[in-house]
């Protein structure tokens, strides 16, 4: 891709990933700094961007790592601003909702690798299905599901010592 087709690419799909920023970071000025960094790295790779394929997953997946980093290096008081919200996952073995803020998320987020975080974010937060996730990343679904679930015990595990 050349710099005319990013500008392109931005122009189509710059709110939707601003979206997707908005939702992980909940702050607006956070999101347009993780939106710019995203196009950047767009410029970066343009050689590997093609116009006729799809960018929109790769826009995803790299939104997705920006914003996860972001919140991983943010000062303390900055997380705390932004993790009101509850992510509510699948229920757990007696059929209980699995709810952690995402301040929990994040603390969790810290045992694992970057693909598990974004299966975790696509799963809990985004709502995919295994095979969306699948598609999105790169992986298989099995994988995907394995993942998954490695997060989730420890979720269920963070919960349960956290308590209601």
């Amino acid at each position: 891709m050349d710099r005319s087709e990013i500008s392109e690419l931005y122009l189509r799909t710059g709110p939707l990933i601003f979206r997707r920023c908005m939702k992980l970071l909940g702050d607006s000025e956070r999101a347009r700094d993780a939106v710019q960094e995203v196009f950047v790295r767009a410029m970066r790779h343009a050689e590997r961007l093609r116009a006729d394929r799809g960018c929109l997953p790769w826009l995803y997946r790299v939104s997705t790592n920006v914003c996860l980093n972001a919140l991983r290096d943010a000062r303390p008081a900055q997380r705390q601003g932004s993790f009101d919200e509850r992510v509510v996952g699948p229920a757990g073995p007696a059929g209980e909702p699995l709810a952690l803020s995402r301040h929990q998320l994040l603390r969790l987020f810290e045992g694992f690798d970057q693909k598990t975080r974004q299966v975790a974010v696509y799963a809990l937060v985004d709502g995919m299905t295994q095979a969306e996730i699948a598609r999105v990343t790169g992986t298989s679904r099995r994988t995907v599901g394995k993942k998954l679930r490695a997060f989730l015990v420890q979720a269920r595990r963070l919960a349960s010592e956290v308590g209601p």
